[in-house]
């Protein structure tokens, strides 16, 4: 037994819920940031007097910090450990946030947005690692798969939060609640947050072991396609977060508060697609089925609405279903997806979820940026959808290609 494998079965029975719930709290930080202020997009341009182009880059530069903040995180879990980085990036979570909500200007707002970023990023680094150490391959994506639909509370209770805010005490509101979300966690982890890392297990800081640790790490093929197509998978989602808003508000006339309902609905259906992929892989369907299974329909949805958009059968309806089944959809995905990522990650997993999770967020933010220069009408975002889910399975299909090649060498 490897002293590894000991430690996993020393913290088996912590990977419990409690543990599991925080994780998941911290991990959805970034959600929270994202789909809480998504109602109250159209006030903030109203308020800076800008486009909503010009206010969709707040949600670039975002997903921007956060591939930056993880490449920053992932030397850093594997020098410190995995506590103290994390309770940092909560400190800089919650000054980020306050200073986004004193932002005088859309400039100040988006170097706010870009600082609340780094300190999220230590969240979604962080649990990763904690779950790779203490959890063996075989638990692993049952634990990411539990982790994912706890987080995706908070994409149903976030825009309704935000709609509540904005209602009662503006945008700027938003990012106050923010920041005592950040708070709560930083206390909560402090007391809660095993460290999983052994001292012996930990690395020099420096230049070079820090090059050499993500050229290390990307030299591994099945691991890298596995995570350019969870790249490609974030970037659909976040197609869909910025889009969704301009789409139904201003297209199809929704109120700020009827849009986060129907976003909150549409979260649910990504915790029951969560649901479905573990009763799946309780009927003995691998991960890499699951996957291929959520992915399929996913661009199968995007493209179906795309189509119906162009020939003019786009009606509130018909896109509220599509939209709702390819969202759906990604529950299938996301753990699995991630579970595979992570099992070709080799031995240094804070280096594997920090490149893992930089690459996602740069991908995404390509995506998103490319998006928000495009003309804004309801057939772009399915499009995009489309085309990111074919994108992401031909990734799949290249991992499960590379696996034997790989392991052969």
């Amino acid at each position: 037994m490897t002293q590894q494998t000991a430690r996993a079965d020393a913290y088996q029975g912590n990977i419990g819920l409690s543990l599991v719930i925080l994780l998941a709290l911290l991990t959805a930080l970034d959600a929270m940031a994202i789909d809480m202020y998504l109602p109250g997009m159209p006030m903030i341009a109203q308020t800076y007097g800008v486009s909503a182009g010009s206010v969709q880059q707040t949600l670039s530069v975002f997903l921007a910090g956060l591939a930056l903040g993880q490449c920053l995180y992932g030397p850093l879990l594997e020098r410190f450990g995995r506590r103290m980085p994390l309770m940092v990036g909560l400190v800089i979570f919650v000054a980020g946030s306050v200073a986004a909500a004193m932002a005088p200007t859309l400039e100040w707002l988006l170097v706010a947005r870009f600082a609340q970023a780094i300190g999220a990023a230590a969240g979604l680094v962080a649990p990763r690692a904690i779950v790779a150490d203490l959890c063996d391959v075989k638990s692993s994506a049952r634990i990411f798969s539990l982790l994912m639909q706890v987080m995706m509370i908070a994409p149903v209770v976030a825009p309704m939060m935000g709609g509540f805010m904005l209602e009662h005490g503006g945008w700027r509101g938003i990012f106050w609640v923010l920041a005592v979300l950040g708070i709560t966690g930083l206390v909560w982890g402090l007391v809660a947050i095993p460290e999983s890392l052994d001292p012996e297990r930990r690395v020099a800081l420096s230049v070079s072991s820090v090059v050499q640790g993500y050229l290390a790490q990307s030299r591994r093929r099945v691991f890298m396609a596995y995570t350019l197509a969870g790249g490609f998978v974030l970037g659909s989602l976040f197609t869909y977060i910025s889009a969704a808003t301009f789409v139904f508000t201003e297209h199809f006339g929704m109120t700020p508060t009827h849009f986060s309902y129907l976003f909150a609905a549409n979260s649910v259906g990504l915790i029951l697609g969560g649901t479905l992929a573990n009763i799946l892989a309780g009927r003995g369907m691998t991960p890499a089925r699951v996957t291929y299974l959520g992915l399929g329909v996913h661009a199968l949805a995007g493209g179906l609405l795309a189509l119906a958009v162009a020939a003019g059968m786009g009606t509130f309806e018909v896109y509220v279903a599509l939209l709702a089944l390819a969202v759906a959809a990604l529950g299938l995905v996301f753990g699995n997806l991630t579970a595979l990522t992570m099992n070709h990650g080799g031995r240094q997993a804070g280096v594997a979820s920090a490149l893992m999770g930089t690459l996602h967020y740069l991908l995404a933010a390509g995506v998103g940026y490319v998006v928000s220069l495009a003309t804004q009408g309801p057939a772009l975002m399915p499009l995009t959808i489309a085309i990111c889910g074919v994108m992401a399975i031909v990734m799949c299909v290249l991992a499960g290609r590379l696996i034997p090649r790989e392991a052969g060498e």
